[in-house]
This record gives structure tokens, sequence and C-alpha cells, in this order.
């Protein structure tokens, strides 16, 4: 049967979790016309054998591939690379979808031709494991837009979108191999993107509140230099883009500035000190050097224009009292 929608799925030490990935594709109705490609990543414990079962299972539905551990861009990469869908979509393997959904969501993408789809997802909490909310699109119309129609309504979280599966290949879209390319996956397709389409039902679950998770403080902490990375890549390859229409550069500056403002909080994680005051200031001044389009929007928040207005003499206030405010909303998911 031909493949209406390609899964990317990243595999790495996911053990039981992965059960809920694979089974919420699998019990569908219309799993036969999804192909799940689950790329591991390396992993040591018995999360290969679990997902080894299920294409045993399920030949026609779950696609395994091995490999050495390189990171998660690596993973989608994988999954560009082997899709044969019409569309494209990642999932990571400690997420699902809504398995009820699925119907509506197949035949939409059966039924269109448009370059992107965006869906509603839900927010799981992991400690309270519950949905806690619905994270809305309000695109309003279900009808086909062009993307300067709706950018001001675009959600910029990768877990509402799914791509055209030949603008990916045929642009050799390819991610960094390591943590936070999905911010690289949501735009690196954005200048080929003409025309878009919304589906308003929940497809993704997202899970959060999870012990080191690569947003969790702990993490961003001790994987900054990736971060940085994948920012910086982000941050020359907006310089190189040309002809992009006002939706398209609206929503690429946008993301790439919260993307700066991402990092900026994550050095003020750390506790308050000359090196991270200095470290704080260049990373101002390198993101005016590089951008002054991206920099004239990160500059906007709160927290930036305290800092700016100040001269850096509230650094440490400013730390602490931003470390306080994410800590308390971790708390409180």
């Amino acid at each position: 049967m031909e493949k209406i929608l390609s899964v990317s799925v990243a595999s790495y030490n996911l053990g039981e979790m992965i059960l809920t990935n694979l089974k919420s594709f699998c019990e569908s109705n219309v799993a036969e016309k999804i192909e799940v490609i689950v790329t591991d990543d390396g992993s040591k414990d018995n999360t290969t054998s679990i997902v080894e079962s299920y294409a045993k299972d399920y030949p026609t539905i779950i696609k395994l591939i091995k490999k050495q551990n390189e990171g998660p861009g690596s993973t989608v990469n994988s999954g560009i690379k082997n899709a044969t869908g019409k569309y494209f979509r990642m999932v990571d393997g400690d997420d699902w979808v809504v398995t009820e959904n699925l119907e509506y969501y197949i035949e939409l993408l059966t039924n269109t031709d448009a370059d992107l789809i965006v869906s509603d997802y839900d927010i799981f909490d992991n400690e309270k494991q519950q949905i806690t909310e619905t994270i809305k699109a309000e695109m309003v119309s279900c009808e086909e837009k062009s993307i300067d129609e709706v950018f001001a309504k675009f959600p910029m979280q990768m877990h509402a979108l799914t791509f055209k599966t030949k603008i990916l290949k045929n642009n050799n879209i390819i991610l960094d191999n390591c943590f936070y390319t999905d911010v690289e996956y949501m735009l690196f397709p954005m200048p080929f993107i003409k025309k878009v389409v919304y589906l308003n039902k929940s497809i993704y679950v997202y899970r959060v509140a999870q012990a080191g998770q690569s947003v969790s403080i702990p993490s961003m902490k001790k994987n900054i230099a990736q971060h940085d990375l994948v920012f910086n890549h982000l941050l020359d390859w907006y310089g190189t883009l040309d002809n992009l229409s006002s939706g398209q550069k609206y929503i690429i500056s946008n993301r790439i500035a919260s993307m700066a403002n991402v990092e900026l909080g994550t050095l003020l994680f750390f506790d308050p000190s000359k090196e991270y005051k200095r470290k704080v200031k260049e990373f101002f001044k390198l993101v005016k050097s590089k951008n002054l389009e991206i920099y004239c929007i990160f500059k906007k928040s709160k927290r930036c224009k305290i800092l700016l207005y100040s001269g850096f003499m509230l650094y440490s206030f400013v730390a602490k009292m931003y470390t306080k405010k994410i800590t308390k909303a971790n708390k409180n998911y």
C-alpha cells in the first residue's frame, strides 16, 4: 500500500516509553498508510529489542534502522533519507500520537497538496501522568492558505508541523547531529513553503517534566555548547537567504530570535559571576554583529531590556529572578 505519511522516530535508551509511541500508530485503523521509521541511536537498554518485536509483528508499518550514537539530529536525517510517504513528520520516541485522530489526519494528507500541514498538539505532564494543556494553532480556517496569510498565527514548535516529503528531499534538508535541531527541522524547509493547511485536531502528544529532558535546566546547562552550535548555524543560514516572502521572513526571524532568548536564559541559569556576566555581554555582541534584524527582535524581551538599560549592572538580579521564575514554572507543570 502506498504510504501517505512517513514518521521519523528518534530512539535512544527509552525502555518501555517506546511502547506507547509504537502502539499509538499500530492501533489505528489507518496504520497501513503510515510508515514509522525508528532510528535507534545506539541504545544500550532494551529499546532495540522492543522495536524489533514490533517491526516483526507490523513489518509493513514499523521499520527499524540501527546505527551508532551520533545525536538526535542524525536520527531525523535518517528518517528523511528513508522516507517514502507523501508527507513527513517527527515524533520523538518518548512522545506519541493521538490514535483516534489519525483517520482525520491521514484523510487530510491524502486529499491535500499543501506544502505544510499545521495541527494542534497536547502537553502531557509526566509527573502528573495526564494531559494538562492543548496548544491550538488557531489558524481559524481549515482551507488551504498561503504562508503570508497565516504567519501571525503560526505555531513556533515542530510538534505542530507536517511537511511534504519531497520538499525535504529535493532541498537536501540536513540537520546537525546534536540536540536542539528541532528548530532546524522547522525552519530549513520554510523558504520553500507556499501553501499551508490547518487541521484543528491534536495529533502529537508532547511529554514534559522528565528528568534529563533536553529542555530541562540541568540539560540546558550541560548541553549549552550544542545549543550554541545550532543557534549560530541558523544565524549564518538566515544571512544567506534571499527573496523570502513576508510570512516566511517573519516566521524564520522570530523563531531564531526566540532561540537567542533561550540561550540567554541558559547563560542566566549559571550562578552569577564575573565570568558569566562577561559571557552574557559577549552573547549580545555576537547576535548584534551577526544579524541586526534578529538582534532587534531579540532585545525586545523584558530581561534583555533590563540588562541593556542598566548597562548589565543588574545582571545578577536578572539571573536570580529568571532562574527563580523558570524553576517555579517547571515545578508547576
